[in-house]
């Protein structure tokens, strides 16, 4: 049974060996309706040909997963394909495999990666793994159940290393990695920031000079982040009711974009609509509020605004998304969700048929289907409807 709140929040963080231009490992994640996958993998020493055997190790895994295909096939493939160092009889690259369900379910596969540390309920979980040989090659296996609030953290052995050759002679270790990530999980905290600190701790600890490739992917378990947005009137009036209840029945933030929508959904709701006169800055119009709605925006303007930044990558700026105008709240509130619902009305504006105003606002359909595709690309969920 699929647990549709749920969600698998995934971020990684990789730094080069000192003097390296490209890393030696490599990792592929991807993420459907269905079930994420997180991949990472460690080519042997560094620098061109640890680059390439890693990343080639890591394509292979994700395609063949992708295809369907057992992990016996994929180690076996692996085998054949990649060579052996002649001198160690060690594979050129090892890996870990993190399969997330949507219906809660997880399964990790390792060959030679330091195992994963996962975290229940703020404390390390004890990983029970079994041992499966394939083709002479001994591959841990564990199946779990993911919970809200769990984390999952893959790592290669540059981290847990830091500190070899730099501050810690004895290096970091999977033991204070994992006592370290305990005190650190917070609700708050996101994959993103767990990712980022271990790599960051690992600098300090190899006093900037890193002395091997240095990964870690970070998956944490949360309720997904769902936002529904109506913009624009249906085509046909007759709709209003339908659409502004289908809006209405979802346990989820709500958007509202369009001020003769606003009128819509104040009118069926029997709810006020008000504007926010001291929210209008230079070019920006007014947002508004609707008791029961999370957000009043203006129509057109506030989205082809918003598709401009999205393109100009501005999200990139710490800055976006902390104003108080129409945009800004609207790129924070996209930028923080998961699954985005755009009911697009069908209606068309007369005052967008103006030959005064710009040829792009008038072109709504246009314009949410370009957001979506911007949205798909930073790896959100967007479902669009029409009206």
């Amino acid at each position: 049974m699929l647990k549709p709140n749920i969600f698998f929040e995934i971020a990684s963080s990789q730094i080069n060996k000192f003097g390296e231009e490209l890393c030696g490992d490599s990792i592929v994640s991807s993420q459907n309706s269905t079930d994420s996958t997180v991949i990472l993998s460690d080519g042997l020493g560094s620098g061109v040909k640890a680059n390439i055997l890693a990343t080639l190790t890591s394509r292979i895994i994700s395609v063949m997963l992708k295809k369907g295909c057992e992990l016996d096939d994929v180690v076996e493939t692996l085998i054949e394909t990649l060579p052996t160092c002649s001198y160690r009889k060690l594979a050129y690259s090892t890996f870990s495999v993190a399969k997330f369900y949507q219906s809660g379910q997880v399964h990790l596969f390792e060959y030679d990666n330091p195992p994963a540390i996962v975290i229940k309920k703020n404390k390390l979980f004890p990983v029970e793994y079994e041992i499966h040989e394939i083709c002479g090659k001994k591959i841990n296996e564990a199946i779990l159940n993911a919970e809200i609030g769990d984390w999952y953290i893959f790592m290669s052995d540059g981290e847990v290393h830091a500190g070899i050759g730099g501050v810690w002679d004895l290096g970091w270790s999977w033991e204070r990695i994992a006592a370290f990530v305990e005190t650190y999980v917070k609700k708050e905290k996101s994959a993103k920031d767990l990712a980022f600190e271990l790599t960051d701790v690992a600098t300090l600890l190899y006093d900037k000079k890193h002395g091997d490739d240095t990964s870690v992917a970070v998956v944490k378990v949360r309720e997904k982040r769902t936002v529904k947005v109506m913009i624009g009137a249906p085509a046909n009036s007759d709709l209003d009711r339908f659409v502004v209840d289908r809006f209405m029945k979802d346990k989820t933030r709500k958007i509202v974009c369009g001020g003769t929508t606003s009128n819509i959904i104040g009118r069926i709701l029997k709810k006020e609509v008000h504007v926010i006169i001291e929210s209008i800055k230079p070019g920006i119009p007014p947002i508004g509020k609707i008791e029961g709605i999370d957000l009043v925006t203006e129509g057109i303007i506030t989205i082809s605004m918003l598709l401009k930044q999205l393109k100009e990558n501005s999200i990139r700026d710490k800055s976006s998304g902390t104003g108080g105008d129409g945009v800004s709240l609207l790129m924070k509130e996209f930028l923080g969700a998961d699954e985005i619902t755009m009911m697009v009305g069908q209606a068309i504006n007369p005052a967008h048929q103006n030959p005064g105003i710009p040829q792009e606002f008038g072109l709504k359909t246009k314009i949410t289907e370009d957001i979506a595709k911007t949205l798909n690309k930073m790896g959100k969920q967007v479902i669009l409807e029409y009206y």
